[in-house]
């Protein structure tokens, strides 16, 4: 019985994003303040029972809707008894990250057939931002998904003459629940792009049909439980503060106009080096407005001026537009191999290969600029890469089906060795909050433990206590040492320690100062109010 190369192409995607996606899921610590703040608050959620409201340290989180500490709560409850650890917290992101995968590889076989649709799926599995966030968890990778799912069920709905009304508004339900996780740009940048592709080919009458009741009562169906069910503090501060105000001046990541300009190259590396062939390709078609081409355009422009407007800026929140500029490549690269389109398009796809190749040279150069405790002749490995691409270019990248190959092969070797080997050490060395928060359980069991000036979210979270008063400066500190009757314990940066005045310092003592993430901690005791005479 013969395979189906569609078979083998699926085959191959399940299993490299199943290694690249799961593999040392849980051995990295939660890294940076987002995904310890998330776990911590889907903790509070098992513990308390309150599965409406999201609190962390005792407080209303209103930067993000329900869905993400819903995800990361389920899946401890299922996966781990309902402790929430690395595992079961990034879990069901990496398996969106998957998902995400196999729907692009569907979508960009539907139109450019199953070869195409590969080389696309793999495209988004190896872009770099796509694969980093798949495997943290925060609701980034989520939206991706949600948002790749409606603009996939819109475009087959659109295409589709038996089944439009129903995909139309099956279509909500997944814009649906990208507003649940992360709110209005779940709704503004599919069905902006939807509308705009519907102008631009002066179809108006679809946009009626597109605002399906059936989907509008879906989508109403899926967010309106929950927002009417948690306070309406959350609500407020929700829409105005975090996307409104953060939208328009930036609560913090502000940064300039062009900044996604910049870090477009590397981030999305490989896939945004195709990016002037994809648009070459769609300008020399004979119907340019008629082609699927058009969508993807409107679809990866529209992510990029939407968050360029905003006045908060981070890498990340251009993550939606990776499985537009993916299907753009996967075309380029399918038709590259299969047949010459002109030297315009041959010269732009070589360039992206090329591109591809250096930056593979480059890659093996990140561990020692992350202080990775890399072996010697790690560096020596940018000669695989750099001679491959002196190979191709000398044959005039005649062998086109060993390029891509190659290319591909070298992607899934570098984020593996990346994720396997290099990511794991330096958790242990560098990121990892563990090694203090241990050290701080051994010595306080059950006492008290205050935190004196901030750090971040990861300690917190490794200390497992759902709620670390905090010592707002030394009159807090002279109030706390009067009235607390028993041995407590505060922790600290040392540099906030340094700070205060001798006689409170001579009252505490000195546990440990220790060393972490390049930082100072000191844990100090106290062993309560002196006695009165």
């Amino acid at each position: 019985m013969a395979v189906r190369p569609w078979a083998c192409y699926l085959a191959i995607l399940l299993v490299a994003s199943s290694i690249l996606c799961f593999t040392n899921l849980g051995e990295i610590s939660l890294w940076n303040n987002n995904e310890p703040r998330y776990a911590y608050t889907a903790r509070n959620m098992l513990e308390s029972g309150d599965w409406i409201t999201p609190r962390y340290k005792g407080k209303l989180r209103t930067d993000k809707p329900i869905l993400t500490y819903w995800l990361i709560a389920a899946s401890s409850k299922l996966l781990n008894r309902g402790s929430v650890d690395e595992f079961s917290s990034r879990f069901p992101f990496a398996l969106m990250g998957l998902l995400g995968v196999m729907v692009t590889f569907f979508f960009g076989a539907s139109l450019w057939g199953a070869r195409a649709g590969f080389i696309s799926g793999l495209t988004l599995l190896f872009t770099n931002e796509y694969i980093i966030t798949a495997r943290r968890s925060t609701p980034d990778m989520a939206l991706c998904f949600f948002i790749l799912m409606t603009l996939f069920l819109f475009h087959h709905g659109y295409n589709s003459a038996e089944r439009k009304k129903l995909l139309y508004a099956l279509a909500y339900v997944p814009a649906a629940m990208g507003f649940l996780t992360k709110g209005p740009v779940a709704v503004i940048i599919p069905g902006g792009a939807a509308f705009v592709y519907l102008a631009v080919r002066k179809d108006l009458r679809e946009i009626k049909r597109l605002l399906s009741i059936p989907g509008i009562g879906l989508f109403l169906a899926v967010i309106l439980p929950w927002f009417l069910l948690v306070t309406p503090e959350f609500s407020r501060d929700f829409f105005l503060l975090h996307n409104l105000k953060h939208g328009l001046k930036g609560l913090d990541h502000q940064k300039s106009w062009y900044f996604y300009l910049q870090a477009l190259p590397g981030s999305f590396a490989p896939a945004a080096f195709f990016l002037p062939a994809g648009v070459w390709f769609w300008m020399k078609e004979e119907e340019r407005y008629n082609s699927p081409l058009l969508l993807l355009l409107i679809w990866f422009s529209l992510t990029l001026l939407i968050f360029s407007m905003a006045a908060a800026k981070r890498v990340v929140y251009l993550l939606p537009m990776a499985p537009a500029i993916a299907l753009l490549t996967g075309v380029v690269i399918d038709r590259f191999w299969e047949e010459e389109l002109g030297k315009g398009f041959s010269a732009l796809a070589e360039t992206g290969i090329s591109l591809s190749f250096l930056c593979l040279a480059v890659v093996t150069l990140l561990p020692i600029y992350f202080k990775f405790q890399v072996e010697r002749w790690f560096p020596a490995l940018a000669i695989i890469p750099i001679s491959l691409f002196i190979f191709h270019i000398l044959k005039r990248f005649e062998t086109k089906a060993g390029a891509v190959v190659s290319l591909g092969v070298l992607f899934f070797a570098a984020h593996g060795l990346y994720f396997i080997h290099y990511q794991p050490q330096y958790d242990k060395l560098h990121r990892s909050a563990k090694p203090l928060a241990q050290k701080i359980n051994a010595v306080v069991n059950d006492a008290p433990l205050y935190r004196l000036g901030s750090f971040d979210a990861a300690l917190a979270f490794y200390l497992d206590r759902s709620l670390l008063p905090k010592i707002r400066g030394e009159r807090d500190l002279n109030e706390l040492l009067l009235k607390e009757h028993h041995r407590f314990f505060i922790i600290s940066r040392t540099k906030h320690w340094k700070r205060l005045d001798k006689t409170v310092k001579s009252r505490l003592r000195v546990v440990f100062i220790f060393l972490n993430r390049g930082k100072r901690f000191v844990l100090l005791e106290s062993p309560g109010p002196e006695p009165s005479r």
